[in-house]
């Protein structure tokens, strides 16, 4: 039986060897998928610290970028009120004017734009001045309309199929359109794109 017990002995002596071969092996496999494993993760995590730091610098860039554009935005509102304050004022000055003064704005508007045979509509105020008589000193044949305009000044012209509105509020709204860019140069106030 010794002969026996010795293979068994040598057939589990092998069976160990060959168990602590495959368990050494084992082991040294696992280190290196622990050790890949490890590098692998610090890797991924360096990336997405330099991902996250990028992206923290991008909304940093982007919430300056938008704080700078409303800033502009408002800028440029209170600019554009200061011109539109400008044009409200020169309106209320106008609009102010003594009775002399208003006759002399009638004038000079019917002078510039009243045409031959057209018919002059103005406001309830200005009918103690603005008088036929007074129409006919222009020599351009023009008749006192029989109804009176709603309006804080000026005048309204009509002829054949046309009228034209030269009161204080459109005169001053044409003049605004013409004239704003250059208010707005003298004013110090420019367009930032």
């Amino acid at each position: 039986m010794n002969g026996k017990e010795s293979i068994i002995n040598k057939i589990l002596s092998d069976a160990d060897a060959r168990c602590a071969q495959i368990l050494s092996a084992a082991e040294n496999n696992a280190a290196e998928v622990v050790c890949s494993a490890g590098e692998s993760v610090r890797t991924e995590k360096e990336s997405l610290d330099r991902r996250i730091a990028s992206m923290r610098e991008e909304r940093i860039r982007n919430a300056r970028a938008n704080a700078e554009l409303e800033a502009k935005k408002y800028r440029l509102a209170v600019r554009q009120q200061l011109v539109s304050d400008c044009y409200d004022q020169a309106y209320k000055q106008i609009a102010a004017m003594d009775k002399e003064d208003r006759l002399d704005f009638i004038g000079e508007l019917l002078t510039r734009y009243a045409e031959d045979g057209e018919t002059v509509y103005i406001t309830k105020t200005d009918s103690v001045s603005v008088t036929q008589m007074w129409l006919n000193g222009f020599e351009k044949h023009l008749t006192l309309g029989n109804r009176y305009i709603r309006a804080d000044g000026g005048v309204v012209l009509e002829g054949e199929g046309y009228e034209k509105d030269l009161t204080l509020k459109r005169v001053v709204q044409y003049l605004k359109e013409r004239t704003e860019a250059r208010v707005a140069v003298l004013l110090g106030v420019r367009n930032e794109q």
